[in-house]
């Protein structure tokens, strides 16, 4: 059976990419799979020597559209070069799929699995050839106003099949970053949060990646590969993420600096760029000492644990708010936090947590909502914890898009911002920073957004204005993979065309893409597209909005569409009284669909002067009709006046005709009488 499975597939055409590349479905490269999708052999139309491969996206998160650009100019020797993107037409699963070009390796991958073993680097490698190839890497992306986000020893690819010539970081576009990281490289705050909701990071972020990164590389292995996720995340919070992961190795004394500065876990403290220039070029700097939590004189209890600090703590009463939330309400652990802790500053982020928990929501979340806050008291730089999520304040979106993505509940997404969670997060971070600013001001729009239920607004619009990368998610065009207003339109007419179209073409998705991607369009004409309103009036209103958008981005014909149109358009045809030019409207509405204007059949059924002329008329039947009744109803008036009168005439003349035959009677019986005798 595989066999003729493979066959087949090997049999499908390539797969054109705006007719610069073609990648071929037939021709898979697994390996270079990477986080994002599968790879696939591609070739470039012109230029038939550069040998590319495709990563073709299959994942429910968007890809990283906004650091395409920056990648593409990016020339430096230790980045996988970008040779393409954008969505194509994917034959095998018969949708659209976005994919990403590079330009393929020449040397296999550095390990493919985190629990392999592998020959160790030498010290001298690494210093000399490792780790400054990496940090010019990161230096140029950190210019370029973009993150890495998927450094790790399973995404290092070797240069020439000598693997003496250097590395290449690997794919890092096709899924948001920290996506695809394994734990153990990520920090222990990006670690607690789920990896879609990771956000996009820091530089700080990525070097303490390279940091871990170059130690598995010298060991030649993982040095806690015998533990799970979970493990390795406690490990990393009780011990520090120096600690746990040397403590069973020897290091050379020339790299104990180097990866001692890069795994500080207070970012603060954590080496940065200009201490590595400085330690590559000689100078020795001060130790990092391991930044230990803050331990209590004595362990906080809960759910069976003895625990010994506040981020300990956090973590656990995340995962039962339902027996945390009395503890909190009580002031038990408000009073560990001061007198074991012995961290006032704390202690007050804690009260005031208590005392804001009433914002937003449900009234039957706020024990969540309780918890939540505390836990931002707590340990400050972790995510956000609520009723399942874990996400960092700019991860949101993208979190939002993989629950809607496979279809999962996002009330507590909504519920996440309307109890102002971010803010409170923002506020709660030891060390301001200018970007919580426009951050904090972003999630307050998006908190009216939400409170607004009608089409165009809600949990669906606060969905694109976190991840504007992502596709509309529409039901009935999600499979298309539209990015843009016009990648939209085009959408929705080839929906137009099939027989499996929805009832309407602008549902809640549709609505809120096009708010979020048209930010001229006058949200006024979203309120009559609300459930309960004249079916003619939101049919108008659905085609004034796409219209729109198709005058300003377009493309020029979308005869499918507007077929779709015409084919609902009884109730906006009834808004005419004159039967005649309902007629003439659904004849001339065929021909304009045809010609693929949208403006055009709004002229038809919402034209101004057609509606007076049309209302004019109708008044003006209305008087001729009551006219002609109270016409008719004189004329039986006085049909049956004249009636009487004929009556009562005719009884008259019988009366006196009666009374001459009478007469005539007698004279004649009298006459035969006399002439008797």
């Amino acid at each position: 059976m595989a066999p003729a499975v493979t066959a087949a597939v090997s049999d499908l055409p390539p797969v054109d990419l705006g007719g610069r590349c073609e990648i071929l479905p037939g021709s898979r490269l697994p390996e270079l799979d990477s986080a994002g999708g599968k790879a696939y052999v591609a070739k470039a139309i012109k230029d038939r020597r550069t040998e590319l491969f495709a990563i073709v996206t299959d994942r429910p998160v968007p890809a990283r559209i906004d650091a395409l650009p920056a990648f593409r100019g990016l020339d430096n020797p230790a980045v996988l070069r970008l040779a393409d993107w954008g969505a194509v037409d994917w034959t095998p699963d018969r949708r659209r799929r976005f994919a990403v070009l590079y330009e393929r390796p020449a040397g296999r991958r550095v390990m493919d699995d985190l629990r392999d073993t592998r020959e160790p680097v030498p010290e001298d490698q690494i210093i000399r050839g490792l780790l400054p190839s990496l940090l010019l890497a990161l230096r140029e992306l950190n210019m370029r106003g973009v993150t890495c986000g998927g450094l790790n020893p399973t995404n290092l690819f070797f240069k020439d099949a000598s693997t003496t010539g250097g590395v290449l970081i690997g794919d890092c576009l096709t899924v948001p970053p920290g996506y695809g990281q394994p734990l153990l490289v990520e920090t222990i705050e990006r670690g607690m949060a789920q990896p879609s909701g990771r956000g996009p990071g820091s530089i700080a972020d990525d070097l303490y990646a390279l940091g871990v990164t170059l130690l598995v590389l010298h060991l030649g292995r993982n040095p806690l590969r015998d533990l799970d996720d979970d493990a390795i995340l406690k490990a990393k919070m009780d011990r520090g993420t120096y600690p746990a992961l040397t403590a069973q190795v020897r290091l050379p004394q020339n790299l104990i600096e180097p990866l001692r500065g890069l795994m500080t876990d207070d970012p603060r403290q954590r080496w940065t760029m200009a201490d590595l220039d400085l330690w590559l070029q000689g100078r020795r700097l001060s130790p990092k000492q391991p930044q230990v939590p803050r331990k209590g004189a004595r362990p906080f209890e809960f759910g069976g644990e003895e625990l010994m600090h506040c981020r300990a703590l956090a973590r656990a009463m995340c995962r039962n708010p339902l027996a945390a939330a009395p503890l909190i309400d009580r002031g038990d652990v408000d009073k560990w936090v001061r007198r074991a802790v012995g961290d006032e500053a704390r202690a007050e982020a804690l009260q005031a947590a208590i005392s804001s928990a009433s914002i937003g929501g449900r009234a039957t979340a706020q024990e969540d909502r309780l918890v939540a806050r505390a836990a931002i008291a707590l340990d400050p730089p972790a995510p956000i914890r609520y009723r399942g999520l874990s996400v960092m304040p700019d991860g949101v979106g993208t979190a939002l898009a993989e629950a809607l993505w496979d279809g999962g509940g996002v009330q507590a997404f909504a519920e996440l911002v309307l109890a102002q969670l971010p803010m409170f997060w923002a506020n709660c971070q030891p060390e301001f920073r200018p970007e919580y600013v426009p951050m904090v001001q972003a999630f307050d729009g998006n908190r009216n957004l939400l409170e607004q239920t009608g089409p165009g607004f809600g949990v669906e619009r606060l969905l694109y204005e976190l991840a504007p990368a992502c596709p509309c998610l529409s039901p009935q065009v999600a499979s298309h993979y539209a990015l843009t207003l016009p990648d939209l339109l085009l959408a929705l007419d080839t929906v137009g065309a099939g027989t499996g179209r929805g009832k309407e073409p602008v549902d809640r998705h549709v609505a809120a893409f096009i708010a979020t991607h048209h930010k001229k369009l006058n949200e006024k004409l979203l309120q009559p597209l609300a459930g309960g309103m004249d079916p003619g009036r939101r049919l108008v209103a659905m085609l004034h909005v796409l219209s729109d958008v198709q005058q300003r981005f377009g493309p020029a014909r979308l005869p499918n569409l507007c077929g779709w149109f015409v084919s609902l358009m009884d109730p906006a045809f009834k808004r005419f009284k004159h039967r005649e030019t309902r007629e003439r409207l659904r004849v001339e509405a065929q021909r304009v669909a045809r010609e693929g204007s949208l403006d055009g059949l709004i002229r038809l059924v919402d034209s101004p002067d057609a509606i007076v002329k049309d209302d004019k008329g109708f008044r003006q039947a209305q008087r001729r009709y009551e006219s002609l009744t109270r016409q008719i109803d004189r004329t039986r008036a006085g049909q049956h006046v004249q009636a009487g009168e004929v009556e009562h005439n005719g009884r008259q003349v019988a009366a006196v005709v009666s009374s001459v035959v009478a007469g005539v009677v007698l004279l004649l019986t009298g006459f035969v009488m006399l002439g008797g005798r």
